[in-house]
């Protein structure tokens, strides 16, 4: 009776991570990344495809396995939103199923269950399993890797290699989805090492990963990104380094629609949007705090009856190694350092946040004992982090202002309003998302890319662009990161009026018309 009670609890967290992955999941249009998704994977062959992905000098050319899945997905399924966002639900689920597998194997019951739960729900992993992205399919790997090394915590020194072997291999899966993986494996890495202290034992689990993954290592260490990272198209937003360490923490944990939506602290008043969200901040600090210190108070006390402590120990130092080897990353590379960047720190991070109340070595039938109290205090904690990634997640599901790019909305807005004597251009966006929503008719050239552009004769660009028409539709997505935005209105109005301008979730459509002579 009580194993059929741990296996129904069980069934109902799958049932949970499906339903979170998969509600309204095309709900919200495609977004700018998402349209590179689909250029990555648009081909008529693998060799095509991969061609494709390593020619092009950005960050996604370091994670080409999504793209390569995504473009037989697409093969077999279709286009359809639905269709092309499944494939990342799929491997959100099977996160869960992992996490509980391993937690499992290492914890026991209570452990797996509490740990694959806050995986279920969790927003940050949520918003990937809807998102058309390599992330989801990179924790899910990550899930695996971890997974198989939890093998090494065994006693029993026998019957091992097959996990190492697999290790090795999942690691090499891991390193061809992605350059920022190899950062994780070298944390396990050296967490394995300062925790177990038995070399011969670390050289039988580090092997193997080096030698499946030494392919990818060397491709990376020859591509143009070893010798100068700036070269490289990423976002570098320039924020203060701070604000990239909080920002991540804060996203892994509650998700990015917890609290502001993140178009409104894009303007100089952000101080002002956070300070109306002081109560959610102030619940999101009170709970990371009270998780951290009693896993601190755990991991640093000497006590032979706790059992876990040297698992936690390794678990610990692998979610401390990596965000330490994260900013070493964003220093070097410059970039701007996003949750979605650190996706593996979420894997130790749930999987230790339950040691903080479940591992009651010091009770012995002492309820009124201070540590006794305080792992209670960190399970009501974990409970609120809980509500507050559902919440997160509510958000997301039904409030505009934390959705995608509307690229959808933008060209109805066209198809309905643009007739045949006027033109369209695309300054800044994502081409393939016109196209994929139903406009083929948008111009966009590679010298008016936002590279190419340098504001100076911006109207006469256009007029030339769209063979002096009188009507033309200018259209930006995301202009916060323009560097004419504050000059575009200026330059355009020595040919044209602005008549109009529409707005949607980072997009925006100007309509000028040619000024009489």
């Amino acid at each position: 009776m009580k194993q059929s009670k741990y296996y129904f609890v069980f069934f109902i967290i799958i049932i949970i991570s499906i339903f979170t992955r998969f509600f309204l999941l095309q709900n919200q249009s495609l977004w700018f990344d998402e349209g590179w998704s689909l250029s990555l994977s648009d081909a008529t062959s693998l060799q095509e495809n991969f061609s494709k992905i390593v020619n092009r000098e950005a960050g996604d050319k370091y994670q080409p396995l999504y793209y390569l899945v995504l473009f037989y997905w697409r093969s077999v399924f279709g286009d359809s939103e639905f269709a092309i966002r499944s494939l990342s639900a799929l491997f959100g689920v099977s996160s869960v199923i992992t996490i509980y597998l391993t937690c499992l194997r290492i914890y026991g019951k209570k452990h797996a269950l509490w740990s694959s739960l806050i995986l279920a729900v969790s927003s940050f992993s949520v918003f990937y399993s809807q998102d058309a992205r390599p992330y989801s399919l990179l924790i899910f790997i990550t899930s695996l890797q971890v997974y198989f090394f939890s093998y090494s915590l065994k006693l029993d020194q026998s019957n091992k290699i097959i996990f190492q072997v697999f290790f090795g291999i999942f690691t090499a899966i891991a390193s061809f989805a992605s350059v920022l993986t190899v950062m994780f494996t070298l944390a396990l890495s050296l967490s394995h090492a300062i925790v177990f202290r038995n070399f011969k034992e670390w050289l039988k689990w580090s092997i193997p990963p080096v030698i499946f993954s030494s392919p990818m290592i060397w491709f990376y260490l020859s591509s143009p990104a070893a010798s100068d990272p700036t070269a490289t198209a990423v976002t570098r937003s320039g924020l203060p380094i701070v604000e990239n360490i909080m920002f991540v923490l804060y996203g892994i944990l509650v998700g990015t629609s917890y609290g502001p939506p993140l178009e409104q602290l894009r303007g100089d008043n952000k101080i002002d949007i956070l300070l109306h969200y002081w109560v959610h901040l102030l619940i999101f600090f009170i709970v990371l705090i009270v998780i951290f210190v009693v896993l601190i108070r755990s991991l640093l006390s000497d006590d032979n009856k706790k059992r876990y402590q040297r698992t936690d120990r390794l678990f610990a130092l692998i979610f401390i190694i990596s965000f330490l080897l994260d900013f070493l990353f964003a220093l070097f590379t410059k970039i701007n350092w996003l949750p979605r960047h650190s996706f593996y720190l979420s894997i130790p991070l749930f999987i230790l946040i339950p040691s903080s109340f479940l591992h009651k070595y010091y009770l012995e039938n002492k309820p009124r004992n201070p540590l006794y109290i305080l792992s209670q205090v960190a399970k009501i904690a974990t409970v609120f982090l809980i509500i507050m990634n559902l919440y997160s997640n509510f958000n997301y599901y039904f409030k505009p202002e934390y959705g995608k790019d509307n690229y959808r909305s933008a060209v109805q807005y066209l198809i309905k309003n643009r007739d045949e004597s006027a033109k369209s251009l695309l300054l800044l966006g994502q081409p393939r998302l016109l196209k994929y929503y139903g406009d083929s008719s948008t111009l966009y050239l590679p010298e008016y890319r936002l590279e190419k552009i340098n504001g100076k004769n911006l109207a006469e660009k256009v007029n030339t662009a769209t063979n002096n028409t009188n009507t033309v539709f200018i259209i930006v997505n995301r202009e916060f990161y323009w560097e004419l935005k504050d000059t575009f209105k200026t330059e355009m109005s020595k040919l044209y009026n602005l008549e109009a301008e529409e707005n949607w979730l980072y997009m925006k459509i100007y309509r000028f018309t040619k000024k009489k002579e």
